[in-house]
């Protein structure tokens, strides 16, 4: 294999200089016989042999292999260093042309006349110093690679006849270490890589030198080495105001910062906020300077919000200690004000006045129960006691009480009740109040009138079963999704924001789960998911069977059925 390397005049090999051989080949000019000119004396032959001799010595000193080439292409010069490297004595190869010492050498296949075509070329030609490497086999097989350092010879100006000299260095290990060094980055280029964390290196401008393939999948896009890091990171013009690079380049002490990103350059998975956590490191030369800076960037979304979940879970449980206090003490001051309201009532039957107000105060005693029932509900553990169930008779004792609420108003209820459905275990008296508390909700979005549908159905795991709640109400704000299930959050005036708070919990203590649709056209769709008991199933033939598939599917004017 041969790699041409072209180099200037003043190149160096081993600290010898084309200056320096310019000179040597210069005094070997003028120590060769052939070279004198007719009329000298003797004296001067004399001291041209002299002069050969140290000369000779001299150049077996090199470390380096020495072939001195005359203009017609024959060695002349054959020092010990290139006895060695080429395992042949100078004796044998003095006076061959490069393709007569070829088979001696035993270089590769066509070698010398490569390199002799190149001598043509760019040395015997132009004058100029050329520089070449080629791999060597030695005799024991092993590779050997050889670096080659050709200067034409001559005092000022070239001449054809002056030759050239040929500087043969060995070089192998220096190729195997650097060959050891290009697999030592290759591995760790694989290790850079391999981390799942992003990665990125950046200088004093704070251009990024290197970064690696997990950047990529965290950012969602490619950075380009050469890219400022504010600009490839945040789409910025300059840089961070909290950037810990630059405290890293200013103390040279690692820093670190907490950083949301923004959701419409770098979303999460599920399209919310994304948080990460950039800590950097610094890298120092000799003299201790910063010279670059390491950005280790780590997604801490989920870490992050499993924290939010356990303060808001800590908060909820102190709430939850204090609420079930009050509504403890609340509890019984009201039944001794509704027994009051109701003696009242029965010892002044007579007055419509009394009654009046006697109405009020147990309406609004009931209310306040209420609202106490629902703080002990949700500060406490539900006990949960599972029974199989037939979910459509649930539902048909859930929406019984809620006629009374909703009469004289314009709200029907459509229902649509699998009659051929699995039974689950469940809590009856939990899932009715689940289903009570969503249907009360859509009864209220309702105000002006209404359609409630209501659907049962096996999921399409086939392992669940879906109780569909659509409303034809105004929907939920947008502003407002993700916030229904979360605690005391409510948008009504005498609501307490815990209907679907414990809706939430009566479907977890149940193994299933409440899904939220919003239709484009308007209302708002409610899906609470429960597993399925495998082992039995309602039967047409049972007697609830039957009264389900009779009654299963039309619609209702709240008190009565109309068939549709």
């Amino acid at each position: 294999m041969v790699r041409r390397r072209k180099a200037p005049r003043s190149s160096l090999r081993r600290g010898l200089s084309r200056q320096k051989f310019s000179g040597l080949a210069a005094r070997c000019a003028a120590a060769d016989p052939a070279s004198q000119r007719p009329g000298t004396d003797g004296r001067t032959g004399g001291q041209g042999a002299s002069a050969l001799q140290h000369l000779e010595a001299l150049v077996d000193s090199l470390s380096a292999g020495v072939i001195s080439l005359d203009g017609s292409g024959r060695i002349r010069a054959f020092n010990a260093a290139a006895e060695g490297l080429f395992s042949i004595s100078r004796a044998a190869v003095l006076g061959l042309t490069f393709h007569e010492a070829e088979r001696i050498i035993l270089f590769e296949d066509a070698t010398l006349q490569n390199l002799w075509e190149r001598l043509a070329d760019s040395v015997w030609a132009a004058g100029a110093a050329l520089e070449l490497e080629y791999d060597l086999p030695a005799r024991n097989g092993q590779r050997r690679v050889i670096s080659y350092s050709v200067y034409p010879l001559g005092r000022m100006t070239w001449s054809l006849d002056n030759g050239v000299v040929v500087v043969f260095d060995d070089i192998t290990r220096k190729k195997e270490m650097e060959d050891q060094i290009s697999e030592a980055r290759k591995r760790l280029q694989a290790v850079f890589d391999g981390i799942t964390d992003g990665i990125q290196v950046v200088d004093g401008d704070f251009l990024v030198r290197a970064v690696n393939k997990s950047m990529t999948a965290l950012l969602r896009r490619r950075i380009a080495v050469g890219e400022h890091c504010f600009s490839a990171c945040v789409f910025g013009a300059r840089i961070c105001e909290d950037c810990p690079a630059a405290k890293t380049f200013d103390t040279g002490l690692p820093a670190s910062v907490v950083k949301k990103l923004q959701p419409s350059l770098h979303p999460a998975a599920d399209g919310g906020e994304r948080v990460v956590e950039i800590t950097t490191f610094p890298l120092l030369d000799r003299a201790n300077r910063v010279t670059q800076v390491v950005e280790y960037i780590k997604d801490i979304t989920d870490r992050v919000r499993m924290n939010e979940r356990l303060e808001h879970s800590r908060r909820l449980a102190e709430l939850g200690e204090m609420a079930a206090r009050v509504a403890h003490e609340l509890r019984n001051p009201l039944n001794a004000i509704a027994g009051a309201a109701h003696y009242l009532a029965a010892e002044h039957a007579e007055s419509e006045t009394v009654r009046k107000f006697t109405d009020l105060i147990k309406r609004q005693s009931l209310r306040m129960d209420k609202v106490a029932a629902d703080l002990l509900s949700v500060s406490k553990p539900m006990r949960i006691q599972l029974r199989p169930v037939n979910i459509n008779a649930v539902i048909e004792q859930a929406l019984d009480p809620l006629c009374e609420h909703v009469g004289g108003q314009n709200i029907s209820l459509a229902l649509d009740l699998s009659s051929r459905l699995p039974f689950i275990d469940a809590d009856e008296f939990q899932l009715e109040q689940a289903v009570q508390n969503i249907a009360r909700n859509a009864l209220e979005a309702m105000a002006e009138g209404g359609v409630l549908r209501i659907r049962t159905a096996a999921a399409d795991d086939n392992g669940s079963v879906d109780i569909t709640m659509e409303d034809s109400g105004p929907g939920i704000p947008e502003k407002n999704r993700e916030k229904v299930l979360q605690s005391f959050f409510t948008t009504k005036v005498k609501g307490t924001g815990l209907g679907l708070t414990i809706v939430q919990r009566v479907l977890r203590n149940h193994g299933g789960e409440i899904l939220f649709e919003h239709p484009a056209r308007g209302g708002t769709k409610v899906i609470l998911r429960l597993p399925v008991r495998q082992t039995m199933e309602v039967n047409e033939q049972d007697g609830e069977g039957r009264a389900l598939s009779a009654e299963g599917r039309g619609q209702r004017v709240w008190g009565r059925w109309q068939r549709t």
